[in-house]
């Protein structure tokens, strides 16, 4: 005689509880918004550092990249790409290249904006009279371009373009900046 157990009473499955309602989001405020905007600016230009003085913190790359180094003043002769390896800090790296000397062929054709002889000319000096790095922008491929800010001419620009930025709020109800190049 074969043994058949006994059928056990299920318990009822119960439905997943409702999800909350969406908080609604507070209305933004532009005059807050404004002045986050001008403040974040304001930090960020503060911030950057002129690339013919050795930088003060350090940006480590944590994988093979390259970096676009810009000839002149807004890129208007080209860029350099240099490849960039692990643990190489990228501050450093934009220092060194920018504290170079140019050949004699190039300091004749660039327009040299500190020194008008151009003797000894470093290619910082191409850049503008007061050039600063104010950031990297990292583009879809993972390759770094540098934020410049011209203390003098109050410029900003990357590549051949000036770059912008905008400010949203987080989860946690803080400004933060958010980068907007293209």
């Amino acid at each position: 005689m074969a043994v058949v157990p006994k059928t056990e009473p299920q318990e009822p499955v119960l439905p997943p509880a409702p999800a909350p309602l969406p908080k609604p989001k507070p209305a933004i405020d532009p005059k807050a918004r404004d002045a986050a905007k001008k403040e974040l600016a304001n930090h960020r230009r503060v911030t950057a550092w002129p690339v013919h003085r050795w930088p003060l913190e350090k940006r480590i790359v944590h994988e093979r990249t390259r970096v676009h180094l810009p000839r002149t003043y807004r890129a208007r002769h080209g860029s350099d790409v240099r490849a960039v390896w692990p643990g190489t800090d990228l501050n450093q790296f934009v220092h060194r290249y920018y504290s170079e000397g140019v050949g004699k062929r190039l300091r004749e054709e660039w327009p040299n904006y500190v020194a008008g002889e151009a003797v000894l000319a470093k290619r910082h000096e191409y850049l503008g009279p007061d050039p600063r790095v104010a950031g990297y922008w990292v583009d879809a491929d993972g390759e770094y371009h540098i934020k410049w800010y011209d203390a003098f001419l109050k410029d900003h620009w990357v590549d051949n373009r000036e770059w912008e930025f905008d400010v949203r709020l987080n989860a946690r109800g803080e400004w933060v900046e958010v980068d907007d190049v293209d």
